[in-house]
């Protein structure tokens, strides 16, 4: 039996999240409510199951949008150990995308958790198209550097993500307000000014950035020195997309998102494809 979630569902989601990813209740319910939407998750119940009973499958679809075309993120996959490999998820996920693609959506996109998970998708037509670049990089000394340490509010970041990436693919507001928080709880720090923006982890010597937006590479750099300067952080280690401008053609290339289109195909040359979590 198929169904939605309802908010009396999420201690019960809760702990199946956990114990198929680990991580914090509290995140988990907060990513639960808030970046996903209790609407937007679809249960597989078993037939004549008890009311509240552990699902046996649970599939997350969260509305996006890219420059006016509306998507799906298909995301908090996950089916009880006793019942996998039986097709479970593929049929959700296919009865999904034939719904979706009906509603007029253009696309779905997936990050997944493991290459043999994204095998499977391939075989489920979605392909390889976000691609990430690690590049590790000294920060010079420069107390010259300015910039601001987390005034940047969630509304401030989303028009200027936009700015830089106009085809990002958007969340919601809201979702966005409860990832920022998370992040903030996790120990993130957005370093701004208006030439760009980053947001970075201190991991002993090293500044984490899991994000940055900057005008040209220099600019980029003024971030990095501002942030030594504040952290006293010597390295730095860069998440940038392929299509990104900055330090061009630099890093280590890994893998990403995926994306399955439900329409006619459009050019991803522009399309920014980029979770913080």
């Amino acid at each position: 039996m198929l169904r939605k979630a309802t908010d009396a569902d999420l201690e019960m989601l809760t702990a199946f999240r956990h114990e198929a990813y680990g991580g914090s209740r509290t995140e988990i319910a907060g990513w639960l409510q808030h970046i996903v939407g209790m609407d937007n998750i679809l249960l597989v119940e078993q037939p004549g199951g008890e009311s509240g009973q552990t699902p046996v499958s649970m599939l997350c679809a969260v509305p996006v949008e890219t420059e006016g075309r509306r998507g799906i993120w298909f995301c908090g996959m996950a089916t009880r150990p006793q019942y996998r490999g039986r097709g479970l998820m593929t049929h959700l996920l296919d009865g999904c995308i034939k719904a979706y693609a009906a509603s007029g959506y253009e696309f779905a996109v997936v990050v997944p958790e493991k290459s043999r998970a994204a095998a499977k998708f391939r075989t489920m037509e979605f392909k390889d198209s976000f691609s990430l670049r690690v590049l590790n990089r000294p920060i010079n000394r420069n107390l010259w550097a300015r910039a601001e340490f987390d005034t940047m509010t969630v509304k401030k970041l989303m028009e200027t993500r936009l700015r830089y990436q106009p085809g990002c693919v958007t969340l919601p507001e809201t979702s966005m307000n409860e990832m920022v928080s998370q992040l903030y709880h996790r120990g993130a720090t957005i370093v701004a000014n208006q030439r760009g923006y980053g947001i970075y982890f201190v991991r002993e010597d090293l500044l984490q950035f899991i994000e940055i937006q900057a005008d040209n590479d220099h600019s980029a750099d003024v971030l990095l020195e501002a942030a030594r300067e504040r952290t006293g952080c010597t390295h730095a280690q860069l998440l940038l997309t392929e299509n990104q401008s900055l330090f061009l053609g630099a890093g280590k290339r890994c893998g990403y998102g995926m994306i399955r289109f439900l329409q006619k195909p459009f050019p991803l040359s522009d399309v920014y494809f980029r979770l913080l979590l």
